[in-house]
């Protein structure tokens, strides 16, 4: 199995410290009370070597703390669906978990701001490496890698009209064509073209760093291939002959660098409770997964036996401990994009041949160990065939940021209402469920006079 892991800093000025060469404590006592320029930075310090791979690990932080290392769009995204519900107290997250999500809404927008500042570090971190360590082709190919897979997380789960400008040293120009919003879709065809130079980058290389770079990569350009429609494409490009089923890039955690955030937000905070498809007091949730009654080892979860932070939800844990890796992407992911290929060439025992090979073989998944599984019957109808997969792939996904994109696929390319894939109903703080079918670009994007709120808020 080839995992990658990065207990990196949380911001680059701290990385660019642990690069500087070590010296001795007088030394370094001496230069903190010298007189200070705090608007000046010698450029020796950080057009180096060096200091470009300090910015290297310092974004690859970026891309951890804006996936599994936080409140991101991981969690909301579970949170519109049906993996999570919100057992906190905040407007902002109790209507989202409600799919009635206003575009003033402040964790959503923090949430986009990190997620679009993560893009600005990433380039930087490019052009240094670029520059001062051309040849480390593995290393720049997985901050193209990092672009691309935040870009295409950004249009899964964002409304039309997502902007991508870039400042350039630190002046936001927004006459820059970057800065018009895009469609989803142009979005995509972005992330592609960043994670098609991770592949050729890293795949200049041979050692096993680049190889499993490389792996990433055609994983996350396979999955901007499905977001596309083109299911053939995306199959051929993550065979088995390329990428193991084995294989995981894993994002990891430790107190000095912080915590897994569904631990955090789950488990420690309580904000957040998995979701089941029954609720004690609405009852049946249409169209929700069981992801608590089902007791799937895939998704392990425990009953706290006690209320989440608004004192009246029931509190559900999902199996991650504090320090727990959690894989971006990985080869059971492969396997699932050529089992939805299958389906779509209506080749419904192909796909179960794929699904049921990885039910009944033991799987990883993090820290997870997943026993095998018994095999499931072969589905009557092509419909029936839909359903069971993204059913399937919801549990072997659980918690890593698909479930949003899936179900407003559901819809974009299957033609199935909302009303057939998100949860509908009653909701179980008062009121009913509304029709949201992604997160929106944030009323803080409004600084950029490009910007008019979102081209619309389809799937």
């Amino acid at each position: 199995m080839s995992n990658i892991g990065y207990r990196a800093r949380w911001a680059v000025a701290t990385a660019l410290l642990l690069a500087l060469p070590v010296t001795a404590c007088n030394d370094i006592k001496d230069e903190l009370l010298d007189p200070q320029n705090p608007g000046l930075i010698d450029p020796t310090q950080v057009n180096s070597a060096d200091a470009a791979d300090a910015l290297r690990i310092g974004a690859l932080g970026q891309l951890k703390s804006n996936t599994a290392g936080g409140e991101t769009l991981w969690l909301y995204g579970g949170l519109i669906t049906d993996e999570w519900k919100s057992s906190d107290t905040f407007l902002q997250r109790n209507e989202t978990d409600q799919r009635t999500i206003q575009t003033n809404n402040a964790n959503i927008s923090s949430a986009y701001s990190g997620i679009q500042q993560a893009r600005g570090y990433i380039r930087d971190a490019i052009e240094q490496m670029t520059k001062y360590l051309p040849d480390a082709k593995g290393n720049i190919g997985e901050l193209y890698f990092a672009l691309g897979f935040l870009e295409m997380q950004m249009a899964e789960d964002l409304c039309n009209g997502i902007p991508l400008g870039l400042s350039r040293n630190g002046v936001i120009d927004y006459t820059d064509p970057g800065y018009k919003p895009l469609t989803d879709a142009e979005v995509y065809t972005k992330a592609a073209a960043h994670l098609d130079t991770a592949v050729t980058m890293a795949g200049q290389q041979t050692d096993a760093h680049s190889v499993a770079v490389k792996q990433a990569a055609l994983i996350a350009k396979a999955r901007v291939l499905v977001d596309q429609g083109q299911f053939s494409a995306a199959a051929a490009a993550v065979p088995a002959s390329a990428v193991p089923t084995s294989y995981q890039y894993l994002l990891t955690f430790a107190q000095t660098s912080g915590d897994n955030g569904l631990w955090s937000l789950n488990t420690n905070q309580g904000r957040y409770t998995v979701a089941d498809s029954n609720d004690v007091l609405t009852g049946a949730i249409k169209n929700a997964l069981p992801f608590i009654s089902a007791k799937d080892p895939r998704v392990p979860v425990t009953d706290a036996k006690k209320k989440g932070f608004d004192g009246q939800t029931n509190l559900f844990t999902f199996g991650v401990a504090r320090g727990d890796p959690m894989p971006l992407v990985s080869g059971i992911d492969a396997r699932l994009i050529e089992a939805e290929a299958k389906l779509n060439a209506n080749d419904i025992a192909g796909m179960m041949t794929i699904l049921n090979g990885l039910r009944t073989s033991a799987q990883t998944l993090g820290t997870i160990k997943v026993s095998a599984l018994s095999s499931l019957a072969t589905p009557a109808s092509q419909d029936a065939a839909t359903t069971l997969f993204f059913r399937e792939k919801a549990f072997w996904t659980f918690g890593r940021g698909q479930r949003l994109g899936d179900e407003r696929r559901q819809v974009r390319q299957y033609k199935r209402s909302q009303d057939q894939v998100f949860p509908v109903g009653a909701f179980f703080k008062n009121g009913a469920y509304g029709s949201d079918v992604n997160l929106p670009v944030t009323d803080s994007e409004k600084t950029n006079p490009n910007f008019h709120g979102c081209i619309d808020r389809s799937a």
